[in-house]
């Protein structure tokens, strides 16, 4: 049963209960919100009320604003290529792969500021530094709107690259900050939904921007997507001043009462390192000298090769057999994909959180992503097999909150690594995909891509074989722990190292 805690004021002695009371005496009465959740098993039925109560304000504070924000993120990424689908190419007179090199330009930017700018926020509260952001980003995004030429689209994309390149990985690192381990994997996987239903939406706000909005005030349908694009994502980001939550180690939380503030530090003693987010001079020792940044890289190094087929090739796809599909259907058709990675990343992020055994679903759904892959390289398969094929590949989905969530749990013991690993697995798996997509899914490429299927097909198989090669040496680890735990003496404690605060979950 988890420890129920009652924090005193400031100053005063700290007391821990295990009991649905409070410290007065009085009973905690839950709401029908919070029993509802525990009936659906998002909060565990031992966990005491008042820490329900608690996790709930964690919850509202940051996954709200999280899952928005991200929302907002992929909603801004993705309406550049519905854009080009819908008008924007011919408008702009794009040529050749001039869409790639676009796309190129944006991560580009991303991936070279991502680490810089999560340093910055180490200095800085997480709650001002990831909503600031956002508001970059909403305006040049709003921006597109009234490009003229090519040059224009460029500069912009080049901007909202810069602003987005700390939302992702700010986040995730808040998430790990506030959460018990067997707490964050479903949590990162409603975080990670958030990024496909933002490209779903995308998908449908511009198939009715194109049908009700084409022309209105002179302006074209894809216009009209970034300037509501702009609409959404502002709101979002001013409300993140006041309702996201720096780390627990700075300021308190405007939803925490400092009893509750002094509550959640306590419950992740000894579970999570202290989220201080300074790096120390002996960072770089310590990340590579361990296994955590090299294997956790090239999973999501792969991971990112492999998430392509379902994006922008599948709309390229449509877009070249316009004789086929509608513009409407060129849009909407890829928010199947995006469904099923909604649906099978929330329900694997519950499996690892149930079962603490984080490589049972990213196997099981490497599965129907190889068949999917298999099914586009062989390409003769009839249109239905081909648009299964594609649709298929919408599994991926799920090994980002999975890979993330990992490697969360996996380096709990130490903040200042885990910040270091998970933004350079952002930063280097993007920076590697944004130029090999070049070459392998070029626009003027368009339908068949056999060169980045084929690539697809043997990145898939190293991302199941990388999965075997965690599994393996988690395990190893966890071993090594408890037999140091078994070899000390009795009564002679030592401080625990970065490598043994790890997580309380089965691997």
């Amino acid at each position: 049963m988890s420890d129920d805690f009652r924090g005193a004021p400031k100053g005063d002695a700290v007391e821990i209960v295990t009991s649905n009371h409070r410290h007065d005496g009085s009973a905690v009465r839950e709401n029908l919100w919070v029993r509802l959740m525990t009936f659906l098993r998002w909060y565990p039925k031992d966990m005491p009320s008042e820490e329900k109560s608690l996790v709930l304000k964690l919850d509202l504070s940051i996954l709200i604003f999280g899952c928005l924000s991200f929302f907002t993120k992929y909603l801004d990424q993705q309406s550049i290529t519905n854009a080009y689908v819908s008008g924007m190419r011919e408008d702009l007179h794009f040529q050749g792969d001039d869409l790639n090199y676009i796309t190129a330009t944006f991560w580009a930017s991303y991936c070279t500021f991502m680490i810089p700018a999560c340093y910055f926020m180490t200095h800085y509260p997480a709650n001002i530094v990831l909503a600031s952001l956002e508001i970059g980003w909403g305006l040049s995004t709003f921006g597109l709107a009234w490009a003229q030429n090519l040059q224009t689209v460029y500069a912009m994309r080049f901007f909202t690259g810069v602003f987005e390149c700390c939302s992702f990985t700010g986040t995730i690192y808040v998430i790990g900050s506030w959460y018990k381990p067997r707490e964050i994997g479903r949590r990162v996987a409603l975080f990670f939904i958030a990024s496909p239903l933002g490209t779903m939406f995308a998908g449908y706000l511009q198939a009715a921007a194109y049908t009700n909005l084409n022309q209105v005030h002179g302006l074209a349908g894809w216009r009209w997507l970034f300037i509501v694009d702009a609409i959404i994502t502002l709101p979002i980001a001013l409300a993140g001043f006041f309702v996201f939550p720096d780390v627990p180690s700075r300021k308190k939380p405007r939803l925490l009462t400092p009893e509750e503030h002094a509550y959640a530090r306590k419950r992740i003693e000894g579970l999570t390192a202290p989220p201080q987010l300074r790096l120390s001079r002996s960072i770089f020792k310590r990340v590579f000298s361990r296994w955590h940044w090299y294997v956790f890289v090239l999973q999501w190094t792969l991971m990112d090769q492999n998430f392509a087929p379902g994006g922008q090739p599948f709309s390229l796809y449509l877009k070249a057999n316009s004789n086929i599909y509608s513009i409407v259907q060129i849009n909407t058709l890829p928010t199947i994909t995006t469904a099923v990675s909604v649906v099978i990343a929330f329900t694997c992020g519950i499996v690892a959180d149930k079962t603490g055994r984080f490589w049972l679903p990213s196997i099981v759904i490497t599965l129907p992503v190889l068949a999917g892959v298999a099914l586009l390289v062989a390409w003769d398969v009839g249109e239905s097999g081909r648009l299964a094929g594609f649709i298929l590949t919408g599994f991926e989905g799920a090994i980002s909150p999975l890979t993330m969530g990992w490697a969360t749990i996996t380096m709990a013991g130490d903040a200042e690594e885990r910040a270091v690993v998970t933004a350079s697995m952002n930063a280097i798996g993007q920076a590697i995909a944004a130029g090999t997509q070049v070459v392998q899914y070029p626009a003027s490429g368009a339908p068949n891509f056999h060169g980045g299927f084929s690539s697809a097909l043997a990145t898939i198989v190293a991302q199941l074989l990388t999965i075997f090669v965690i599994l393996y040496l988690t395990t190893r680890d966890k071993k090594r722990q408890a037999r140091d735990a078994e070899s000390e003496p009795e009564g002679v404690q030592e401080p625990p190292s970065a490598d043994e605060k790890g997580s309380d979950r089965e691997v």
